[in-house]
This record gives C-alpha cells, sequence and structure tokens, in this order.
C-alpha cells in the first residue's frame, strides 16, 4: 500500500460510507451525492449524524444549494468533512455558516502491519474488562457518548439515536461493533469499528474525562486492534486529533493527510 493520496482516499470512502450508513439506519434513503459531494440525513437534529463530504474544492453557491439550504430547511446542524487536498476558503464557508473546526489527520495501514499491545498497567490488570457490545447495552454506549456534551441538545440527540438503534436488527446493522470497556463494571470508555467494502474504520474513541491519563484508552484501542488483526479486511483506517496520533503511529498506522472539518448550526 502506498502512503499517499491513494491512501487518504480510503480513509475518506470509509468516512463517506459510515456517515451514509448511519443515517440510513435510521432513517432510509436519506443520502444523496453529486460529484464532489456527498450528504447524509439521520433526521436528527444531530451535527454528529447529519454529515457531508467533499472530495472537491467545488463554487460556494453548489455547496450552499446541495447542502447548506437543505439543512437549514430543516433547521438541522451538521458537519462538513473536507477531504480533498486543496482547502476551501474559510471566509467563504463562514458567509454560509460554516465555523472552521479542529482538523483531523487520516490514518491508514494495511492490517496485516499492525501489532496490538493487550498488555495492561498493574493496576487495571484483572480489573479493566473490553468486549464487544449487544443491542441491550446501546443505551449505556450512548450515554457515554454523550457525556462530553453536558447537557447541550447534541448530547441528547446521541442519545436518541443509540436508543432507535437498539430497535435496528442485528443483522441490519452488522458493519457497525460497538466495544465498552468497564473497570469493577462501571463503563469508562468505549469506541467502534465499522467495515467498509475496502476498510475498517476506528471511529468514537472516548474515555470518559474522570477516567483518563489510566492507560484505560489505550487498552481500547488495542483491543480494536487485535479485533481487525482477525478480520477479513485489508485495510483499517481512522481520523484523529493531531495531538494523538502517537497512540495510532504505535500500533503501525502512518498518517496520510488532513481533513478540515466545518459545522453548521442554524
Amino acid at each position: 500500500m502506498k502512503y499517499s493520496l491513494s491512501a487518504k482516499n480510503l480513509v475518506c470512502r470509509n468516512l463517506e460510507s459510515r456517515a451514509s450508513y448511519c443515517a440510513d439506519l435510521l432513517h432510509a434513503d436519506s443520502t444523496r451525492e453529486i460529484t464532489g459531494v456527498l450528504r447524509s440525513d439521520s433526521g436528527l437534529l444531530s451535527h454528529t449524524f447529519n454529515q457531508a463530504v467533499t472530495n472537491s474544492v467545488m463554487p460556494a453557491r453548489i455547496l450552499q444549494r446541495f447542502v447548506v439550504d437543505y439543512f437549514a430547511e430543516r433547521h438541522s446542524p451538521f458537519t462538513l468533512w473536507h477531504c480533498a487536498n486543496k482547502p476551501l476558503d474559510d471566509s467563504e464557508m463562514l458567509e454560509l455558516g460554516l465555523k472552521r473546526g479542529e482538523s483531523r489527520v487520516a490514518m491508514a495501514v494495511e492490517v496485516q502491519r499492525l501489532a496490538a499491545d493487550e498488555s495492561l498497567p498493574p493496576e487495571l490488570d484483572g480489573k479493566l474488562q473490553i468486549g464487544q457490545i449487544d443491542a441491550e447495552q446501546l443505551d449505556e454506549y450512548g450515554e457515554l457518548q454523550a457525556a462530553p456534551y453536558n447537557g447541550a441538545r447534541e448530547g441528547a440527540q446521541i442519545r436518541k439515536f443509540y436508543q432507535q438503534l437498539r430497535e435496528v436488527p442485528e443483522q441490519k446493522r452488522s458493519r457497525l461493533k460497538f466495544y465498552l470497556a468497564r473497570l469493577d463494571g462501571e463503563v469508562v470508555a468505549g469506541g467502534c469499528l465499522f467495515a467498509s467494502a475496502d476498510a475498517l474504520g476506528f471511529y468514537d474513541m472516548v474515555t470518559r474525562e474522570d477516567y483518563r491519563g489510566r492507560g484505560i484508552g489505550r487498552a481500547l484501542f488495542h483491543h480494536l486492534v487485535a479485533q481487525a488483526l482477525t478480520s477479513h479486511h485489508k485495510h483499517a483506517v481512522a481520523l484523529t486529533p493531531e495531538n494523538r496520533q502517537e497512540l495510532l503511529l504505535e500500533a503501525g498506522f502512518f498518517a496520510v493527510g488532513d481533513v478540515a472539518t466545518y459545522r453548521f448550526e442554524p
């Protein structure tokens, strides 16, 4: 695998696939695509699950008509992920109501090159349990993902997504695998693997704020790496904040480019 534009495209195709898959699970036939941009509407008032992904720079008027006006008419927030190497004009985006957020580093690797380290710090050994969850535990997963929003509307919408996902038959959502880490029985961290046609994506890695710095997030990540190593996938991908690259680099991932993010709030 050459770690170049093709590898970054692998990351972005996985992002597109996950955005449309999650939205369509609750809001069937809700994803639309034109040249250069994909738009997914989950039916929720959520910038987490309403997403647009661009792979080229287009005139602002097209982005406005196809994405911004669509969500504005529905009074819905959304997140724009810009995957093209050529940047968008931030001032033009701001005029459309799109506020620049923190960029993500796109990362990719051939699965066979990954190495999992599932050793635990002594204080976690025998106490930290990590495993894939079933439908009955999706509420706990949703609560964990919603917690960072501290009572804001987004948190309630995230909880609603996972509550509704409980009613979706497992075979219909089988490309999503959710994991929780429990310390002495209490949920402390979680993450997700998403399978697209050509890659396995790592998403939603989060550790409760009061449990950070103890090696729990690292243990969860390496547990997911171990799952990837037993899968049939040839490639694995991820998007991570710049200051959190080291854990992925340690396991064998390579940084393959940047992805800009913009958020729209009606």
